[in-house]
């Protein structure tokens, strides 16, 4: 269950965005975390992308569903509506990821029609630091087209970090540095 009801105060710049500290209840973390071990990942790589990855929207299983609910149940999204000021949200997706040794996922900005709140929960009980690499790198888009990293997000063991879609929302998973698994869910809330 979700160890938190409440949604810290938006940061506004570069882009709408926020992170929920201790987002999940011990049990239910020790209860995910372990359902997630046991998936078939399957490798993903482009020029854009390279990862393990398995997706989670249409798994039936006793702990997911736990986990899709504390995501995505009707207050939690109205919360997330609030907070980010936006349409109501009528539904998440979700997938689980995996980020080893050289795994990356260069600079994007999520837009896809109905997507309005990227989230990514993260899950990697080991303390990552900016040597690990695999932070969320946040980007500040110009008028002409390019963008300047303007913050690093380090992920934190059972934070939720959620973010506004727009043309503005540029981000990226820096390279992971250190032989580690950096394990997320992360999904989108749609209109």
């Amino acid at each position: 269950m979700r160890n938190t009801e409440k949604i810290p105060k938006i940061v506004k710049e570069p882009y709408p965005h926020v992170v929920v500290k201790d987002f999940l209840d011990e049990q239910t973390l020790d209860l995910v975390t372990y359902a997630l071990a046991g998936l078939e990942y399957d490798f993903d790589e482009s020029d854009l992308f390279s990862y393990l990855s398995f997706g989670l929207t249409d798994v039936d299983h006793p702990v997911i569903n736990i986990l899709r609910d504390d995501l995505g149940d009707s207050s939690w999204r109205k919360k997330v509506a609030s907070s980010f000021g936006v349409k109501p949200l009528s539904k998440i997706d979700l997938s689980a990821y995996v980020y080893g040794l050289g795994s990356f996922l260069l600079p994007h900005d999520d837009q896809v029609e109905g997507r309005v709140i990227a989230y990514s929960l993260h899950l990697t009980d080991i303390e990552m630091t900016d040597k690990s690499g695999g932070a969320l790198c946040i980007y500040e888009a110009n008028e002409v087209g390019k963008s300047e990293l303007v913050k690093t997000i380090i992920p934190e063991y059972n934070s939720l970090i959620m973010f506004e879609v727009s043309d503005k929302s540029w981000h990226q998973v820096g390279e992971i540095l250190e032989d580690i698994q950096r394990l997320t869910v992360t999904g989108w809330y749609h209109s």
